[in-house]
């Protein structure tokens, strides 16, 4: 998961998902009282729906 040459597509792909994972956890304080291993996260990150807008 560190290394972003291991995901598919490109590093601005790749930093999207981080940035819309990031908003969709902090959007619920529950999430913070989870432990998510790497592969949830992943998936999380793959499966995750919406895009991000520019402010």
């Amino acid at each position: 998961m560190l290394d972003t040459r291991l995901w598919p597509g490109s590093l601005t792909e790749y930093a999207e998902q981080l940035l819309t994972l990031a908003e969709v956890l902090f959007a619920d304080p529950r999430h913070f009282f989870r432990s998510y291993s790497a592969t949830e996260i992943s998936r999380m990150m793959t499966t995750t729906t919406g895009s991000r807008t520019p402010a």
